[in-house]
């Protein structure tokens, strides 16, 4: 029993080891099924006509035929002018027809370090990869609204925000009978949220109702595993509901089952590791829904609106909404959930260990606000974490100390009883040694067994904060989201394990020590894939391990 605390940090990295790889076979999603019947890409036509409420507009069968047949925007309909927008943060390229955001670049997150001038693409509309934006609006007659395959006009193609606060962009849409809809999209200083506002300007002679509906369309991204070493971040839809809360919905249960659920305030979209893209609704009634298009492999998360709004004739109306297209940052998530959309702060997936994650997450984010390192706050945060854990760890180096101690009066005990058969004895007269000398062999097992949670928990901190993407540390670790590419950490970490070992009891039995002489050697493999900040984490943590048992060590040494 004196080897626990070893065993249960052998088993802690094993468990990680193979949940990487059960994971990554459990994220790999089978081949979507073929259905023959092509769905509709405007969403919850179905639930418009059959609805009893009298502020949602009906449709009929004819207009719900031609927009059924409406197809997405497809690559070769790129060819049209795309409208640019550039603000401080991002480059959006806005596509007329149907008025829609089919590429956006993030332009503080890049690609990677090698190429810092090229911004992160969220959205893109290519044959392989399809990402894209769309919202619309549907009306009792289609001829009287525009959906997200509508042409706009628009007066200019090119909008520079510059110092400005707010830039707007305009497009507009005019009906047969004198129906004029303006969609302005509004962009703003230091945000990666985007206002939509429909005017409606009815200069018909017959009063004007509509529905306004978002959502994400894309394409099931290739690659949704994390690889050896690196659990893979969840890569799909999600949404909020009052009544369920914060849920996420894998691609291959869009392809099985479309979701339609009546709900208040609420938001849809698509999260991936560091990055979100979602509808938020102004509306106090939706319908939030899913679907997947066979023909062309695409899935789809949004919300439509079932309260209708109206613009009597000779009048004017507005319809207003959001879009969230950018980086999981926590503080800018809390803002909007401030506003009223809760839970978009758990798009930010630290798996099953959210409340403690959430408290590492804000004591790191205090240090780095007084030390601005991102590698100095893990450190320091590290310190913070063994002073926590002190007393706890003080009992357990106590009682390893103590085993330490006898080991010379063990290995005499193992001497006097070499045979199998009295190995009964031997365990008898140690626990009756480990009583008179006032030691518990398990002592050293409360610790690991604490700190297991919270190393995961910062493990996942790690991987899915984007604050810290890209975060340099120093000399050649410049990015504390990536591996090392130096391998250095890894065996510091390997090698630092190995020196800790010398200062605990040396196992008694022979197979214990060959286990104990390739851990290192397992904990640099495990470790040349992990973030580089989760491995200075433990450089950190093994060394301050073993100038605290060295102390201890010499404390009892008497």
């Amino acid at each position: 029993m004196e080897n626990q605390r070893q065993f249960l940090t052998i088993a802690l990295f094993c468990i990680i080891g193979i949940l990487s790889y059960k994971w990554i076979e459990f994220s790999a999603d089978p081949q979507a099924p073929q259905v023959s019947q092509t769905q509709s890409d405007v969403p919850g036509l179905t639930e418009a006509v059959n609805s009893q409420d009298s502020s949602v507009p009906t449709i009929n069968n004819d207009v719900q035929s031609a927009i059924n047949g409406v197809a997405v925007p497809q690559e070769v309909q790129a060819s049209v002018d795309l409208i640019e927008v550039e603000t401080d943060l991002v480059k959006a390229f806005i596509n007329p027809l149907g008025g829609v955001i089919e590429r956006l670049e993030l332009k503080d997150q890049p690609i990677n370090l090698d190429n810092p001038e090229l911004g992160y693409p969220l959205l893109k509309n290519t044959s392989k990869d399809f990402y894209v934006a769309q919202d619309g609006l549907l009306s009792t007659d289609k001829d009287r609204a525009p959906n997200h395959s509508t042409q706009y006009q628009s007066s200019k193609n090119n909008y520079q925000l510059g110092s400005a606060e707010k830039l707007s962009v305009p497009l507009t849409w005019t009906s047969a009978d004198g129906v004029e809809i303006t969609k302005i999209f509004e962009f703003s200083q230091d945000s990666y949220l985007v206002g939509v506002e429909y005017q409606v300007n009815n200069a018909s002679s017959s009063d004007w109702s509509g529905l306004h509906y978002g959502q994400i369309n894309r394409t099931q991204p290739e690659d949704t595993g994390g690889g050896f070493g690196r659990l893979p971040s969840y890569n799909g839809a999600v949404y909020h509901t009052q009544e369920e809360g914060y849920e996420e919905l894998e691609f291959k249960d869009i392809a099985k089952n479309t979701l339609e659920l009546p709900t208040s305030r609420t938001w849809a979209g698509m999260a991936e590791l560091y990055f979100f893209g979602g509808w938020l609704s102004s509306s106090d009634k939706n319908i939030v829904f899913s679907g997947y298009n066979p023909l062309e492999a695409k899935y789809r998360i949004g919300y439509r609106s079932t309260i209708a709004s109206k613009v009597a004739a000779g009048t004017t109306g507005t319809i207003n909404s959001h879009v969230f297209l950018g980086p999981k940052e926590q503080s800018r998530l809390s803002a909007l959930e401030d506003q009223g959309y809760d839970g978009l702060g758990l798009t930010v997936d630290y798996w099953y260990l959210t409340a403690i994650a959430d408290l590492l997450f804000f004591l790191l984010s205090w240090i780095h606000g007084v030390v601005g390192n991102w590698g100095w706050s893990i450190i320091l945060l590290t310190v913070l974490i063994k002073a926590v854990f002190y007393p706890l760890s003080a009992a357990s180096g106590k009682s390893m100390a103590g085993m330490k101690k006898l080991q010379p009066r063990m290995k005499t005990l193992k001497e006097r009883y070499p045979n199998p058969e009295d190995r009964q004895k031997f365990q008898t007269e140690m626990m009756a040694l480990y009583k008179q000398e006032k030691i518990n062999p398990a002592g050293g097992c409360l610790p690991i067994l604490i700190q297991i949670p919270v190393f995961i928990a910062l493990y996942w901190v790690l991987l899915e904060s984007v604050e810290i993407r890209h975060a340099p540390f120093a000399l050649w670790w410049q990015d504390l989201s990536s591996k090392d590419p130096t391998y250095l950490l890894p065996l510091l970490a390997g090698g630092s394990m190995f020196l800790m070992q010398k200062l605990n009891p040396t196992p008694m039995e022979d197979i214990q020590k060959k286990v104990m002489m390739i851990l290192p050697v397992v904990l640099i493999i495990l470790f040349i894939n992990f973030p580089q900040g989760l491995v200075l984490y433990m450089v950190v943590n093994n060394i301050l391990s073993m100038a605290q048992q060295w102390y201890i060590n010499r404390k009892y040494a008497s």
